[in-house]
């Protein structure tokens, strides 16, 4: 949202109460599973993390919690969500009042940040044991721009990577994201496997350097407080990340 409303806060959030509103009164009209899509993500921004250990989020805390709220209430009806912003493949999945809310960024087509254009498609089918929509896969295409450019021909995309193979799931679920960052604690594998594609990188910040625990926090946690107080029960020193912040 970047229109000027005082009602609404200003220029940041001018038209995220309405935005907000809205999407809750048509989720209560729909019927079907529904795909939430957005540009900022509310989540914590990974850029801040990674390059300035600053815990920042991209939502005011207000619109963040009435977020989480309306996904409470219709989390049956939401097949998945889906923003971008980030210029980098990842995922949040948060465990709220034991409902899981799992939010998928996306690369993006531009070629700013020092990146080569990128994008995702993701992969819907129906499943046999609920006869519902649900996320079977993601798949990032990339080129590599700078190349096509010197030899003078048409860039072409090709398939860089399955968000399905890299985490060794069947299926998108919830469920599944969650386990996959447990693993990355215990085993460090999930972390391994996104840091060894840093070799076939496209865009600079496609795969964040950080060590596992932050990165595992980054995945389960919305808001500051708590991703502050999860470092922290690793022993990781959360103070640089409230400083940086200010």
């Amino acid at each position: 949202s970047s229109g000027i409303n005082a009602e609404y806060g200003g220029a940041q959030t001018g038209y995220a109460k309405s935005h907000l509103e809205w999407l809750n009164e048509t989720l209560v009209s729909v019927e079907n599973r529904a795909l939430i899509i957005g540009h900022i993500p509310p989540v914590l921004s990974l850029y801040s993390l990674h390059h300035k250990q600053a815990a920042k989020t991209m939502w005011r805390l207000q619109y963040i919690e009435q977020f989480q709220k309306i996904f409470l209430e219709h989390h049956e009806k939401i097949m998945g969500t889906m923003f971008g912003h980030e210029h980098q493949d990842t995922f949040v999945v948060e465990e709220v009042q034991d409902v899981k809310m799992g939010m998928f960024m996306f690369p993006a087509l531009s070629p700013i940040y020092d990146g080569q254009p990128s994008y995702g498609v993701m992969a819907l089918h129906k499943s046999e044991e609920t006869d519902m929509m649900t996320i079977r896969n993601i798949f990032t295409f990339h080129t590599w721009l700078d190349y096509y450019t010197a030899i003078k021909k048409e860039p072409q995309f090709n398939t860089y990577r399955s968000f399905g193979e890299v985490l060794n799931l069947k299926e998108l679920t919830y469920d599944g994201l969650k386990n996959r960052t447990k693993n990355i604690i215990k085993e460090s594998d999930g972390f391994k496997t996104f840091n060894g594609l840093k070799e076939k990188i496209y865009q600079e910040r496609t795969v964040p350097i950080m060590n596992p625990h932050t990165f595992y926090c980054y995945t389960t946690n919305t808001k500051i407080a708590e991703f502050i107080k999860c470092i922290e029960n690793f022993g990781i020193d959360g103070k640089p990340y409230i400083v940086n912040s200010v």
